[in-house]
């Protein structure tokens, strides 16, 4: 499943120094630590991308019932064929933006920590209608050299959460990494929200944002239930929301998840 001459190949080229120059296997492994942290309140497909001889390693079957792809055929191009032509655009200067960001702010010698970059854009979905989709992207690298050797993409679809989107990108840090997250958009800080969860009201959200009932998160977390409630009246008050498909899609929005 070989790239074309896609419009991501301009930015993906100027940061052709900060790939690897060999080709390296990544075990499945990596896929089953990583996917859980992803969003996926909805129908999701996820894909990896090697950098070394540009190709596409593997693509979830599940593409074939959201976009119409057929995963033994498809390609990077076949993919941003589906992205709203009023995306397209946005999609490529984000992608870009993080990789600058990777490169001058970052650096190679973090990278072994895993960065992901979020946002979203529509999608032309099975049936003809354009829906809102999550985008998370988790740079991976080589461990000795600290370049990145592939990307792991995981496209889920939120429309049923929101179909508005503020197209205000972010990039975390993963694994033992203590970078907080960044709007790479560089929006003046006054237009921020400034949300400040704990960690373990992080752990909250992102298990609601799962669709587990509070009773559920309390023995997940192994925590009292009575606890669990006081966590998301805080959570509600801390971000002004209601309800939980309000949240998530806040959290969305500002690149919290």
């Amino acid at each position: 499943m070989e790239f074309n001459n896609n419009v991501m190949n301009a930015p993906w080229d100027r940061c052709s120094d900060f790939y690897t120059r060999s080709n390296m296997a990544l075990p499945k492994v990596i896929l089953d630590q990583f996917l859980p942290s992803f969003l996926s309140p909805g129908q999701f497909y996820y894909y990896l991308v090697d950098f070394y001889g540009q190709q596409l390693r593997y693509i979830d079957p599940s593409i074939a019932d959201i976009l119409g792809l057929d995963p033994e055929s498809a390609t990077v191009d076949s993919i941003l064929s589906c992205i709203h032509p009023e995306d397209i655009n946005y999609v490529t200067q984000t992608e870009s933006a993080s990789l600058r960001f990777m490169l001058n702010q970052v650096g190679k010698d973090s990278l072994k920590s895993y960065y992901k970059t979020t946002y979203c854009f529509r999608f032309k979905v099975v049936g003809g209608n354009y829906e809102l989709f999550h985008n998370e992207s988790v740079f991976l690298s080589d461990e000795e050299t600290g370049r990145i050797s592939q990307v792991l993409h995981i496209h889920t679809n939120i429309n049923h959460l929101t179909a508005s989107n503020d197209y205000t990108p972010s990039l975390m840090g993963l694994k033992d990494s203590v970078w907080p997250p960044v709007n790479l958009n560089k929006e003046p800080e006054s237009n921020a929200l400034n949300l400040h969860f704990s960690k373990r009201e992080m752990e909250i959200i992102n298990l609601i944002a799962l669709g587990y009932k509070s009773e559920e998160i309390a023995e997940s977390l192994f925590i009292s239930l009575h606890t669990v409630q006081s966590h998301r009246k805080n959570i509600i008050r801390k971000s002004g929301v209601k309800t939980s498909s309000e949240l998530i899609s806040l959290c969305v929005k500002e690149g919290l998840i």
